[in-house]
């Protein structure tokens, strides 16, 4: 019968782990890529500190909340003498007060809780560009801008002022022994009755001191009357002519900044009386007339 052999004597028993130079390279590697993988992370987080949330910061153009923001749905509208204006503040650091300027220059200032502003020195068909600037109580600023036209005005709203080329052809005329060609220029001078708007304007003649009257106002036209020497002389003796005017304000323009009228037609009726053993005589002429200021 067959036995198992007893095991031997000399069998070695477990020694130590070894102790040499082999281990302790192994341990230095292991601490050297802890080391290496502490070392990214540490940069990729500095390189996230920079957007907390990490959200579409740069497509984003509503203000961090660290700054004020540029106001948000400006709007215009326009009429031929007013321009209003509108918006909402933007999201973020509310305004302290906001800066209108118009053509670079600044026309208001306005407290921060303003939403609108309305321009009434305006003339009409004119290109305006505003400015809305948004400023915080640091002094810090956003602007949103915004550009419209008025829009054109009747020439009845023009008032009648300034200095005018005035040309008359006569249409008929009697009474006279020595008319002339009948064609003439005239200069007229118009200053109205009041500060703003049309309303009633003087007649000043340049060149004939005695003719002075006061043109009475009814929408786009103009009519008065008066009475003056000079004009007509019965021989060498001068006589009384009475002078009837009534013109219409035809187009309208903006002059050195204002909207005033800028052609005029009508016509201009003059008389005299028989006097100093002269016959009555008179004539009747149109008129037309161009500013020139």
């Amino acid at each position: 019968m067959a036995s198992i052999p007893p095991p031997p004597d000399d069998v070695a028993s477990p020694g130590p782990p070894p102790t040499g130079s082999g281990s302790k390279i192994t341990i230095l590697a292991i601490v050297a890529i802890v080391a290496v993988v502490a070392i990214i992370g540490a940069v990729i987080a500095l390189a996230n500190s920079g957007d907390d949330d990490g959200t579409n910061a740069a497509a984003s153009t509503t203000p961090s909340g660290s700054s004020v923001g540029a106001p948000e749905f400006v709007t215009a509208r326009s009429g031929p003498f007013r321009i209003v204006l509108g918006w909402a503040p933007a999201q973020g650091v509310p305004a302290d007060r906001y800066v209108v300027s118009r053509n670079g220059t600044v026309a208001s200032n306005l407290e921060g809780t303003a939403t609108s502003w309305v321009d009434d020195d305006v003339v009409p068909g004119t290109h305006y560009a505003y400015s809305i600037a948004a400023v915080a109580t640091d002094g810090t600023s956003e602007a949103a801008r915004i550009t419209t036209e008025t829009a054109e005005a009747p020439p009845a709203t023009a008032p009648l002022e300034g200095v005018f080329d005035v040309h008359i052809h006569a249409t008929s005329h009697f009474g006279f022994s020595n008319f002339g060609s009948g064609n003439g220029t005239l200069g007229w001078r118009f200053t109205p009755t009041c500060k703003n708007g049309p309303c009633d304007t003087k007649l000043a003649d340049l060149h004939v001191k005695e003719f002075r009257l006061t043109l009475a106002r009814s929408g786009a036209s103009y009519h008065g009357d008066a009475s003056f020497t000079g004009q007509v002389r019965c021989g060498s003796a001068p006589v009384t002519s009475s002078v009837t005017i009534t013109v219409h304000v035809t187009d309208g323009g903006v002059v050195d900044g204002d909207w005033v009228a800028t052609r005029v037609e009508g016509t201009m009726v003059q008389s005299e009386s028989a006097q100093l053993g002269c016959v009555a005589s008179g004539a009747t002429y149109d008129v037309t007339g161009k500013i020139v200021r």
